[in-house]
């Protein structure tokens, strides 16, 4: 890539592979000029392969002004929406991003009973009283139409892809202080940045990371590892994240349909704790495992999921998980189904 760009001082490369397409995000010391960049892109890579140069324009305060066009798109999602770039500047995205853009803006939450010894009931209670995580005082059922068709979406766009797609349903647990707001707008993948005490959205609630986009005034600091999310800054599918709201002993846990595409099986510890902490989408992680599977990564339709086996005796503290987790880098990878209500 320096090779290419010979004449131009390069600060920082990083490679991407995104399917069949080959690139590299290229931080340059100088600013370019139209003249530049139409000089760059009559280049050969090589001497023999055209190559298209694109400006990426960071922090560009034009952009705020423009709404962003993956959220527009036909994807209707930009995982930059709430990345800051505070430990990759590849991954902030400087298009404004309008709530009235997102799949789920002005959707209805409602609720539905359960009836205590109806057959779902029974099947959820037996999952719960087996894992001895206490004693259930309410099931309900989830009703986001919004939610559903993004699901449906979403699935449809992986199962083209792939030709078919692993479905399982699997438990989320969250901080019950924010249960409604986030079956309203969709589980979404978490930000690069602290929950400050001072937002009146995300503050005062115990969180790890904003509720925030990039668009808050207090929401800026970067979120340190803390051992915390191991595997990326994804939606994380167990029961370990749930903690009750203040002055309630109920804690609420999350029954889901998820969407695992195409899942990527990880089956060994990390070999540095923070290794993947910071990722926010499905990469190929072989590099980071101590130990790896049977099955290598998919350079040509990757994965949607990391499925981590559990290691039992065998997982290293802060580099390893003792049950299996699942993570997902896509909120439309997952529908909420049921709430259970519980009391340790």
């Amino acid at each position: 890539v320096k090779e290419f760009l010979k004449g131009h001082q390069v600060r920082a490369v990083k490679a991407e592979r995104n399917a069949a397409r080959v690139g590299a995000f290229v931080e340059l010391e100088d600013v370019l000029g139209k003249l530049q960049m139409a000089e760059l892109n009559s280049r050969q890579y090589h001497g023999e392969h055209t190559i298209t140069v694109d400006d990426a324009q960071p922090r560009n305060p034009y952009l705020a002004k423009k709404a962003c066009p993956r959220l527009i798109g036909p994807s209707k999602y930009c995982r930059g929406w709430n990345i800051r770039g505070h430990c990759d500047w590849t991954e902030a995205c400087s298009f404004r991003h309008d709530a009235r853009n997102f799949v789920n803006f002005g959707a209805d939450l409602e609720y539905e009973r359960v009836p205590r010894g109806s057959a779902k009931y029974d099947e959820l209670a037996t999952e719960m009283q087996g894992a001895g995580l206490g004693q259930i005082k309410r099931i309900r059922r989830v009703v986001n139409k919004s939610q559903e068709a993004a699901y449906e979406a979403r699935r449809s766009f992986l199962h083209e892809k792939h030709g078919c797609v692993v479905e399982k349903e699997l438990w989320h647990g969250t901080a019950c202080s924010v249960l409604d707001k986030i079956l309203t707008t969709g589980l979404q993948c978490p930000s690069d940045c602290r929950a400050s005490e001072a937002c009146p959205v995300s503050g005062g609630k115990g969180l790890a990371t904003t509720l925030c986009g990039t668009d808050c005034r207090y929401c800026k600091e970067k979120h340190d590892w803390d051992m915390c999310h191991m595997f990326g800054l994804g939606i994380y599918k167990s029961n370990r994240y749930v903690t009750p709201a203040a002055g309630s002993k109920v804690r609420s846990l999350v029954r889901c349909r998820v969407n695992l595409g195409n899942p990527y099986l990880i089956e060994g510890n990390l070999k540095q704790g923070d290794a993947l902490h910071s990722i926010v989408r499905c990469v190929d992680p072989s590099q980071h495992i101590d130990a790896l599977g049977k099955h290598a990564w998919d350079t040509l339709k990757c994965h949607d999921a990391y499925y981590v086996k559990g290691l039992g005796h065998e997982a290293k503290t802060g580099f390893g998980v003792i049950n299996s987790e699942y993570i997902v880098f896509h909120p439309s990878q997952v529908l909420p189904l049921y709430v259970v209500d519980y009391e340790a």
